[in-house]
Formats: C-alpha cells, sequence, structure tokens
C-alpha cells in the first residue's frame, strides 16, 4: 500500500517530498517540513476580521447620522478602520469584506458629518414673523383684539409703545414664539413701524393686533420684513 504524500527521510538522513507515488527532487535543507509550492495549498481562513470590521462600519454610519450619537458613531467609524485594515493583511482569508469595510468607514463618516452639520444649522436658525400670503384672506380681521393690545384714539397716530403691544398680540396669534428672552425687539418694532410710511390708520389697525389689509398691504409685509431684520441682527 503506497505511503499518503508528505516528507519522510528517502534514506540519505534528508528529507524529501513523497507525492504518494514516487520521490520528488523537493528536498528540506533546513529540517522543516514544509509542503513545495504546487504541492499542498494551504487552506483558506474565513475572513472573520473582514466581517467585523464591515458591521462595525455599518453601525458606525448609522450612529454617525444621529446627532446625539455622532461622537460615539465616528469612535465606532475608526474602529471599524483599524479592524478592516489588520484584515487586509490577514493571510489566507479573502479581501473583500476587509476592503468594503474600509471604504464605508470613510464615507460613513462624511454622511454622519454633513447630516450632523445640516441638522445643528436647522436648530440655530432663529424664529421669524409670520406673514399672511396677500391671496389668503386673515382670519384675525374679524376676531377681537387681543386684551394684551392698546388701541390708540381714531384719528390721532399711535405710539411706538402701542404699536409694540399690537405687533407682539398678532405675533402671539400667529404662533411666534422664541423672543421671551429678548425684551428690546417688540419695542424696537414698534419704533420701526411709526417711523415707517405706514398711515395713521394702518398703525391703528397694527395697535388694535388685527392685520394691515387694503392698499398697503404689501408695505406692511416689506416693514414686518425689514423690522425683523432690523431689531434681531
Amino acid at each position: 500500500m503506497s505511503m499518503p504524500a508528505g516528507w519522510y527521510d528517502d534514506g540519505s538522513g534528508r528529507q524529501r517530498w513523497w507525492d504518494g507515488a514516487r520521490w520528488t527532487e523537493h528536498l528540506a535543507p533546513d529540517g522543516s517540513a514544509a509542503a513545495p509550492s504546487g504541492s499542498a495549498p494551504a487552506s483558506r481562513v474565513a475572513p472573520v476580521l473582514g466581517f467585523v470590521g464591515l458591521g462595525l462600519a455599518v453601525l458606525g454610519t448609522v450612529l454617525a447620522c444621529i446627532p446625539v450619537t455622532f461622537v460615539v458613531g465616528v469612535v465606532v467609524l475608526i474602529a471599524a478602520f483599524v479592524v478592516s485594515l489588520v484584515g487586509v493583511f490577514t493571510k489566507n482569508t479573502a479581501k473583500w469584506p476587509s476592503i468594503v469595510g474600509m471604504v464605508l468607514s470613510v464615507i460613513g463618516g462624511v454622511i454622519g458629518t454633513v447630516v450632523t452639520l445640516v441638522v445643528v444649522a436647522a436648530a440655530l436658525v432663529g424664529p421669524t414673523i409670520p406673514v399672511t400670503s396677500p391671496d389668503t384672506p386673515s382670519s384675525t380681521a374679524t376676531e377681537q383684539p387681543s386684551p394684551s393690545a392698546s388701541p390708540a384714539p381714531t384719528g390721532e397716530r399711535p405710539s411706538p409703545e402701542e404699536i409694540a403691544a399690537g405687533v407682539e398680540a398678532l405675533a402671539i396669534e400667529g404662533g411666534t414664539t422664541g423672543y421671551e428672552d429678548q425684551p428690546g425687539f417688540f419695542p424696537c418694532m414698534g419704533q420701526y413701524f411709526y417711523d415707517s410710511e405706514l398711515s395713521d390708520e394702518s398703525l391703528r389697525a397694527a395697535a388694535a393686533g388685527e392685520d394691515i389689509l387694503g392698499a398697503e398691504r404689501d408695505l406692511a409685509i416689506d416693514v414686518t420684513t425689514q423690522g425683523a431684520l432690523a431689531c434681531d441682527p
């Protein structure tokens, strides 16, 4: 019965490779029993590190896209890159999971950074005073003035303080918030309205907490926008 392939003493004291049928020319000069090239191929190992790095890259990308977990996501992506890099240099393993993990960890970091910056920038945008579109009928025109508004006497140009009270009441009715910590905002708006080219009649409507309608509506919209920019730089 023929011996299985392997290293054996050929009778001269040296290790020679037996291929299962005959002696080959391959000798082991240092006495090691390493199989000659092509005679006994090494078995491949499952790319464990590659799949671990790929999984961490996916997890890190998800966490990095959530602002509250952005820092944790970045740390996971760095770990994914390192593990995938080690997997690339591991012998006798498939390289594609490690390569994909490295690429995804970089792309995930970029996407997470962009998403976080957009969300933070949107959160920092201050509130604006809503202006009713000219094509949309105003529901406040038929409503009673807010108790906080101080209507001016008929025939007189209301004071900046009266206008400020009316503008504040109108803003609160429209759902505008965010100026509680700016006590000077609405007084500034009242003075801005008072110094504008709006007629006394329109200013009396503003002081009464009513929307300005009619021919001066477009001018009122422009005064509101410019006043908000000037009073809340």
